[in-house]
């Protein structure tokens, strides 16, 4: 049965991004923002989530990376006004497992103050022996300023934090966005990221018994239980007290339908 799951949510996760594995998409909401720089946001200390889309061995992959280039802003206690960002065409992305690269939108990766810039992060990820890690990446970035360019990185001083970019396994491949005639309206975990214990908080359309399991990077199940859902508002508690640090995927369900999740352990 897990490899069957496993096989249906693969195949998913791939037919999900051949639409769009060739177009940059902005986060606009950054302009709303006075503190961040870059999306998804970094993965820092104070918010521990791993925000990139996770990259699975033969599985076409696409992460647009949005970069806000403000006016001006403070480096070393002084404050530079910026004309333009910009990354080389090629290199500037380090930290990709083969088979990954990017291109940037606009194309020739100069991105003038006062606008959102566009890095797509593509390909397939065609190396088994770099499998199952946590690849760090940075972009390295040039600003233009008044005082001359100055080179930055991103995460770095200006978006603090790290871009951990999970591959997998083909085997190991499940998708947090793969739903299988999800019978949930709704389905979430608090807290997450968490030390020993979660509380699963669910709207169901349908009642009956379903089968809880989570699976690591590797694709091995990990843990298991059955809960009892009725129609409307659940709640049941996880204990991860014998599972180590790391990311996880869960997957609930019955013969009808199943919808999966991530899920952080962080002792």
């Amino acid at each position: 049965m897990r490899k069957s799951v496993l096989l249906i949510l693969a195949i998913l996760f791939a037919l999900s991004f051949q639409s769009s594995a060739q177009q940059c998409v902005r986060d606009s909401s950054l302009l709303m923002n006075d503190t961040l720089f870059v999306s998804p946001a970094p993965y820092t200390a104070a918010n521990p989530k791993y925000l990139l889309k996770v990259a699975c061995i033969g599985q076409p992959y696409a992460q647009s990376i949005t970069i806000k280039v403000p006016s001006s802003f403070t480096f070393q206690g002084i404050l530079l006004n910026i004309t333009s960002a910009s990354l080389a065409t090629t290199g500037a992305v380090t930290g990709l497992p083969t088979g990954l690269t990017y291109s940037c939108d606009p194309p020739n990766c100069v991105f003038n103050a006062n606008t959102l810039g566009c890095v797509l992060i593509k390909g397939t990820p065609s190396n088994p022996a770099q499998a199952p890690d946590t690849l760090d990446l940075s972009i390295k970035a040039k600003v233009v300023t008044a005082f001359g360019p100055l080179d930055i990185t991103f995460p770095g001083p200006i978006a603090p934090g790290n871009y951990y970019l999970i591959l997998q396994t083909a085997a190991g491949c499940v998708s947090a966005a793969s739903d299988v005639n999800n019978p949930f309206s709704s389905i979430k975990n608090a807290p997450n990221p968490f030390a020993d214990q979660t509380v699963f908080h669910i709207e169901s359309d349908q009642n009956g018994e379903f089968q809880f399991n989570v699976f690591n990077l590797l694709g091995q199940n990990v843990a298991t239980q059955t809960v009892q859902l009725s129609e409307g508002y659940n709640q049941f508690t996880f204990n991860a007290e014998h599972l180590a640090n790391g990311a996880y995927y869960f997957v609930l369900g019955n013969k009808t339908g199943q919808t999966t999740g991530k899920m952080v352990i962080s002792k």
